[in-house]
């Protein structure tokens, strides 16, 4: 009898010792962490809707002729929040839905968005004559609301090759994506077509104008 409770006791000092071992590592072991918690990785996210540049990438800049024979330049728009683009006014399914989308971003903004600069830079140098730019403007009730610009061809391939952008040409398409310029002239945001929301863009507009 002696020697049976003798094992008795020594059973239960070992299943002790064993509960007290997982005890320890059950309070030890982290648990994952949730969204209250995680302030790091909260802090991480980007307050843009939209694909954010890699930093200090400044626009480079152009001067090109619009629709009306008026000279823009990005320079010229510094100290405001610019709105790009490349463009076809021949084009029939991505062009027009990126400037319907970029309409739909401004019509959100006060005053309809009159006081961000809006720029189409051409895309096809040939075909986009002064003629058909004012039709896809008028198309898309954008006349007086984007400046749709181009130049010579020499020009334009100049510009093309420094905004990294592939014009159209009778195998391939061109770029399609809608970029953010900031007040200094920083290219802050860039949104590929299939990303593109008014509301995205519209949101991203509101948070540049905020920043000095």
């Amino acid at each position: 009898m002696l020697a049976s409770a003798k094992l008795q006791r020594g059973l239960l000092l070992i299943l002790v010792a064993l509960l007290g071992a997982i005890a320890f590592v059950i309070v030890k072991t982290p648990s994952p962490p949730t969204p209250a918690d995680n302030g790091d990785v909260a802090q991480a996210h980007s307050e843009f809707a939209g694909p954010t540049m890699p930093p200090n990438a400044l626009a480079p800049d152009f001067t090109l002729t619009d629709q009306n024979g008026r000279r823009v330049s990005l320079a010229a728009d510094r100290g405001k929040v610019v709105v790009l683009t490349f463009i076809h006014s021949l084009c029939h399914d991505t062009c027009p839905f990126m400037v319907e989308q970029i309409k739909g971003a401004l019509n959100d903004l006060p005053n309809d968005g009159r006081n961000i600069p809006t720029i189409g830079v051409s895309a096809a140098q040939a075909e986009d004559t002064v003629h058909n730019r004012k039709a896809f403007l008028a198309k898309h009730e954008m006349t007086g609301r984007l400046e749709f610009v181009n130049g010579p061809l020499a020009t334009m391939r100049r510009v093309w090759h420094a905004w990294h952008v592939q014009p159209v040409t009778p195998k391939v398409d061109h770029s399609t994506f809608v970029l953010l310029i900031d007040k200094h002239g920083y290219e802050r945001v860039g949104f590929p077509a299939d990303q593109l929301t008014p509301e995205g863009l519209a949101h991203d507009i509101r948070v540049l104008e905020r920043q000095s």
